[in-house]
């Protein structure tokens, strides 16, 4: 008991050294570019791509009926999105890994855009129990280099696009069983929901 205390000692100092990240469960897109893990270049780059659509408007992207939630619906989405986890576990000092990670999508404002809502199990080091996460991405169609995704947007249009998509029935049901899941991971768990403590503090104070 004594030696798993000076470890889970020892794992909270580390924690309060680190760079954070937002580790909120559910995260609505327009998070900044600080939350992305993307560098300050290749975001300009993805906002580029994404002015480049604004000439043609998807207008049925708005309306749940016209644009459902597809699960794992486009492989090339799919594997972008795990390229990005891929990233984010090597550029992050605290998570481990980003498992079981399971893609839905919407189309986005503009033809060629979609939005990602990715649903993972964070493993953070040093604890065991993984925690739920869900979150919010924006994806660009480039005919030159495949999809770029991006957690970050800064066109207020687009911004607002994603809050109402995220805001339809079958988007809102996935949100709450990740929270409801994510509430049983922390509870199970102490060592967990001390840890998250400590992620969520460090992060306030950055």
């Amino acid at each position: 008991m004594e030696e798993r205390e000076k470890a889970h000692s020892g794992s909270r100092r580390r924690y309060r050294k680190m760079v954070i990240l937002p580790f909120l469960v559910i995260s609505v897109a327009a998070a900044g570019a600080a939350g992305s893990g993307l560098t300050k270049a290749k975001v300009q780059k993805a906002q580029k791509t994404i002015s480049d659509h604004l000439y043609t408007e998807n207008h049925r992207s708005g309306f749940a009926q016209l644009n459902p939630l597809r699960m794992e619906e486009y492989p090339e989405i799919t594997a972008a999105v795990k390229d990005y986890y891929s990233q984010q576990e090597e550029e992050t000092g605290f998570i481990e890994s980003y498992d079981d990670l399971c893609i839905y999508t919407k189309e986005g404002k503009y033809l060629g855009t979609y939005v990602a809502f990715a649903r993972y199990d964070m493993k953070i080091k040093d604890v065991y129990t993984r925690v739920p996460g869900l979150s919010t991405l924006y994806i660009v169609e480039d005919k030159e280099n495949g999809y770029r995704v991006s957690a970050s947007v800064e066109d207020e249009k687009v911004k607002s696009h994603i809050q109402k998509i995220a805001a339809h029935e079958d988007v809102q049901a996935l949100m709450a069983e990740t929270q409801d899941a994510y509430q049983k991971a922390v509870r199970s768990d102490a060592l967990l929901k001390e840890a998250l403590a400590d992620l969520e503090n460090a992060y306030k104070e950055a």
